[in-house]
């Protein structure tokens, strides 16, 4: 009698052996982690950290399909349970990175609006007391259109700040800023021409 209870105990381990669970609620924290992490554009913002969280899920997707292939007796899900947690761990650091890089720049960027309008309305002042003469109507007629140019592009740059895509803002503030000083350089060389 004996021997038969051992034997029921040791039949009743194997099959709570063979019925091992797959990580259901692992996985479906680490891709709700790795959704936050999408929706705050991580992979524009913290790519490093956010490819981790990538690589890493695929590979806990991985090695669940692996385990879920095996006969039940042989399954181990205790390295999927930890590439999930891991993917999970990296999809959350990848959000908090992209958050505080959002907010860096977002404070750089404060600063550069201004300093990008002044030089723009420095641009214009300068443009209204250039010298006008033979052969410089054209350079102006130009210059004006730079400046045109500029403004809307300006306005771009404002509306991509307000929409949030800081790295595009960045992008169209600097080509403003090249663009303005270009043009004070070339209204600085029409009045040492005029000299």
């Amino acid at each position: 009698m004996r021997n038969f209870s051992l034997l029921a105990m040791a039949f009743a381990l194997i099959l709570v052996a063979a019925c091992a669970k797959a990580p259901e609620i692992e996985m479906q924290s680490s891709q709700a982690a790795m959704q936050a992490a999408v929706g705050a554009e991580a992979a524009e913002y913290a790519l490093g950290t956010y490819q981790m969280a990538v690589d890493t899920l695929k590979a806990a997707e991985a090695a669940l399909k692996e385990q879920d292939a095996k006969f039940g007796l042989f399954r181990n899900y205790g390295k999927v349970k930890q590439l999930f947690a891991s993917a999970q761990a990296l999809a959350e650091k990848a959000n908090a990175e992209a958050v505080a890089e959002k907010e860096r720049m977002k404070g750089e960027l404060t600063g550069m609006l201004v300093g990008t309008q002044a030089l723009l309305d420095s641009a214009n002042v300068m443009l209204t007391k250039a010298p006008r003469g033979k052969g410089s109507k054209a350079d102006i007629e130009l210059i004006k259109t730079d400046l045109a140019s500029a403004a809307t592009a300006m306005d771009q740059a404002k509306a991509d700040f307000e929409g949030g895509r800081y790295k595009a803002a960045l992008a169209g503030l600097t080509g403003i800023q090249d663009k303005a000083r270009s043009i004070l350089a070339e209204i600085e060389a029409a009045f040492a021409l005029k000299k």
